[in-house]
């Protein structure tokens, strides 16, 4: 059982804290009175067999997975990839989950069996990502013969399972045509969009439900018509917060308890990234790996298994924060955005920072309604030439010229989904989708606009400038900044670590 997380208000006693900018670690000294939310320990994993079995023989409001099999059952395992953990973890959970969803299929009897990833507009997987993720006797097993594929959002071949305001809604057809799907998923936060809909479905429906005018009721209804086409049974592991390896162990510890090793790591950290900026960097932070407890296993109807994991993922990381703040200030690391990047792209650094991290709440903002943000990140233009092309020509051209989500959709968005170049990338060389980034620019921007200043420490001045935001080279430069609409005397609340905390303001 790990510490629940807490809020330090930093006073004379109180040590420098760990903050994190792209593969940058550094110790900052925050003012006094500075409230500092600490999410929950991570502490290390232990064997979830037990837990799995336990879904999936007395499962939530349906049968147990087994009485729901017969050997003439058409099933399908849907791997939820729409929200998948950074940093990597050592061992996936979501590969004993269908390794005990394949066994139970195998003792009843169960031929047809086929894994769909629902990989939505992320990049789709290579047969070393499934090696990867699902493991060796997994991939032996159903690559051969081309049982293991990713779902495409612009396949020709997608059913059409219903209408949502006129609109056809598709969806993958080995799962449309299904007679058991079962879901499984690893719950690393919050967020209550449905992995069916954004895993498996078609750009257009994807293109309306994350648009620049988000129709929240449209969704639910997407949501209520998918739901309805497919009989699914849900195996979700709820995760918590991340062990980092031990190079990087002393990053999920607090500072005063650190040890004398967790020192000398820090320190060999920082000289190896100094010395060996590229190299050290990509060794360090470029693929780290870290050990994810299993909270609990939640198995049965779909609705209520991911409401119930949504309480579960809540009780376990929600951190009780006394008033909304002036300023919030929160890290990036590099290695929790960008997967296999030390650094970070400046839109992905922008998304973590004002969506992920400071969206995490129970829906009272950890900031006030024209408060700022602050944020450590050095904004470099690094893209990956192949998995985000379509993000550095977003960043370079698009934002270039607006940085206005309604103009950008109506002048660019239909322009970009529909290029070949970006599309043949998608389909054929593993990268995202360019609608990917378009919608991550309008949740970013829906984020900032309640904010009077967004200010990246460390930050390009010109990325910072693109993205409608500003740079300061220290801390202290960010708060004078910062002052013009904050006062001089702000509240001030820091989120802490690489792991996640939900914000319960009261």
């Amino acid at each position: 059982m790990s510490r629940p997380g807490f809020v330090l208000e930093v006073d004379d006693k109180t040590p420098p804290l760990l903050t994190m900018a792209g593969s940058d670690l550094r110790l900052e000294r925050f003012g006094l009175g500075t409230s500092v939310v600490y999410p929950a320990d991570a502490v290390a994993s232990t064997d979830p067999v037990g837990l799995i079995d336990a879904a999936l023989t007395a499962p939530a409001g349906t049968d147990p997975l087994a009485a729901q099999l017969k050997p003439e059952t058409r099933l399908t395992v849907v791997v939820v990839d729409t929200d998948r953990p950074l940093p990597r973890p050592d061992f996936d959970v979501r590969r004993a989950l269908v390794e005990r969803v394949l066994e139970t299929a195998a003792r009843a009897g169960v031929d047809d069996v086929e894994i769909v990833i629902a990989t939505g507009l992320r990049q789709q997987w290579n047969a070393a990502r499934i090696t990867e993720v699902l493991g060796d006797r997994v991939a032996t097993s159903f690559l051969p013969d081309s049982l293991v594929s990713s779902h495409d959002v612009t396949s020709a071949d997608l059913v059409a399972v219903g209408d949502a305001d006129g609109h056809p809604v598709r969806l993958n057809r080995r799962v449309a045509e299904s007679d058991l799907v079962v879901l499984v998923s690893a719950r690393t936060d919050a967020a209550s969009d449905c992995p069916m809909v954004a895993g498996l479905t078609d750009v257009e429906t994807l293109s309306r439900m994350g648009g620049v005018d988000r129709d929240d009721a449209f969704c639910g209804r997407v949501e209520a018509i998918v739901h309805e086409a497919v009989t699914t049974f849900a195996l979700v592991a709820v995760l918590g917060q991340p062990l980092l390896g031990r190079p990087l162990r002393f990053a999920s510890k607090r500072e005063w308890e650190w040890t004398l090793a967790d020192r000398l790591a820090f320190a060999g950290s920082r000289q190896i990234v100094a010395a060996l900026p590229r190299q050290g960097a990509q060794l360090l932070h470029g693929n780290p790996r870290a050990d994810y407890a299993v909270v609990d296993v939640l198995g049965g109807e779909y609705r209520r298994v991911f409401a119930d994991s949504r309480l579960v993922w809540r009780a376990a990381n929600a951190v009780e924060i006394g008033a909304q703040a002036d300023v919030l200030v929160t890290s990036v690391w590099g290695a929790s955005i960008d997967e296999g990047d030390p650094v970070g792209s400046p839109l992905s650094a922008a998304h973590h920072a004002l969506v992920t991290r400071a969206g995490a709440h129970l829906g009272t903002s950890a900031v006030r309604d024209g408060g700022a943000v602050i944020a450590f990140h050095p904004l470099r233009r690094r893209f990956s030439n192949r998995r985000q092309s379509a993000a550095a020509d977003f960043f370079a051209t698009v934002l270039a010229a607006t940085t206005d989500p309604a103009e950008i959709a109506a002048t660019y968005e239909a322009r970009a989904i529909d290029d070949e170049w970006y599309l043949d990338l998608y389909r054929k060389q593993f990268a995202e989708h360019p609608l990917r980034v378009f919608h991550e620019w309008y949740a970013t921007a829906r984020a900032a606009a309640r904010l009077s200043d967004v200010i990246w420490v460390g930050g390009d001045r010109r990325s910072a400038a693109l993205l409608g935001h500003r740079a300061a080279s220290t801390y202290a430069d960010a708060l004078e900044i910062a002052s013009n609409s904050v006062g001089a005397a702000p509240a001030i609340t820091v989120l802490h670590g690489p792991g996640l905390a939900l914000g319960d303001v009261r």
